[in-house]
């Protein structure tokens, strides 16, 4: 049930909102009922967007950049060879474009990646991470034997310090065509015995999904309440900035996006609503600046990146 109520929540927020406007033109003391809804959503939650970014030219040997991104390795799985062949060229192309001093990557195939600029790689299935500092050690986490999913870290040597950054793709919600078009086409009236069994199955897929980056949350803390060097997490979280699991991994580090960023950054948008559920985290004895979605049509996610300078 909390799965579906952090989902749920940016959605919740506007219907206040409407409320409000509502209760405005009408003249009704319930306007307050719905502020204090607002005052506390704000007082004791993530903000959902924010106003003002941080940006700095950072100095090379204090600083490095940071790209996460989810290419989508289901968008391979059909089509003609080709036109594979032309995506894959494509993501490659943005992916250098942009010239990250790290790269992670979820969704990837090893093929996809063997142009880009980056000496140096960690690859885990399809969890990698690319970089142009030296990769001293890199391991991979393995989760239940149930999730297709994993994530890893390597330990960079970076300027004079040694950092260790996890790439994490928690478990997804394995939606088919069904459950998109359920959540997108609110407006049809279909039967409504049709309509409460699917979304049954929609809630049960949300809620097992949950379950499962729960442990597997606990796997990664674990990994990080141990490391030797200062952390920093990045990836495809499957989950919103309300969740149990994003204050789990977050303790410890700041929200880059928070910290330096602007407007929703919202990172998925097939749904009927935009969410943000891929993120950096960066460990709380850095700054972060200059934090970007990367609007793009290579995936269903967006890319994000920032800058991290060392205090």
């Amino acid at each position: 049930m909390g799965a579906l109520l952090a989902i749920g929540y940016p959605i919740l927020l506007l219907a206040h909102l409407l409320f409000i406007l509502y209760w405005l033109v009408r003249f009704k003391k319930a306007i307050y009922l719905s502020l204090s809804v607002l005052i506390l959503s704000y007082l004791f939650s993530v903000p959902v967007f924010q106003s003002k970014s941080k940006f700095k030219a950072l100095a090379k040997d204090n600083s490095f950049s940071i790209m996460s991104f989810n290419s989508q390795l289901s968008y391979f799985s059909g089509g003609k060879k080709e036109e594979v062949q032309t995506h894959q060229s494509k993501i490659i192309h943005f992916l250098n474009q942009e010239n990250t001093d790290v790269l992670c990557l979820q969704e990837a195939r090893k093929g996809m990646t063997s142009n880009l600029n980056h000496p140096y790689k960690a690859v885990f299935g399809y969890s990698q991470i690319y970089s142009n500092y030296e990769i001293i050690s890199a391991k991979e986490i393995l989760f239940n034997k149930s999730s297709t999913n994993n994530s890893c870290y390597a330990d960079l040597l970076i300027h004079r310090d040694t950092i260790r950054i996890y790439n994490l793709h928690l478990e997804s919600l394995h939606l088919g065509n069904d459950d998109y078009r359920l959540l997108k086409e609110w407006d049809e009236e279909p039967i409504e015995e049709q309509l409460q069994d699917k979304t049954q199955k929609l809630s049960n897929k949300i809620n097992k999904a949950s379950h499962k980056r729960v442990s597997q949350v606990e796997k990664i803390t674990e990994s990080i309440n141990s490391s030797p060097y200062p952390t920093l997490l990045c990836g495809d979280f499957n989950d919103v900035p309300q969740s149990y699991i994003y204050r789990k991994l977050n303790k410890g580090h700041k929200d880059a996006f928070l910290d330096s960023g602007k407007g929703f950054g919202a990172t998925y948008r097939q749904l009927i609503f935009p969410f943000r559920i891929d993120f950096i985290l960066v460990n709380n004895l850095w700054s972060s600046y200059n934090f970007k979605v990367l609007e793009n049509n290579l995936s269903d996610h967006q890319a994000i990146r920032c800058d991290i300078e060392f205090n």
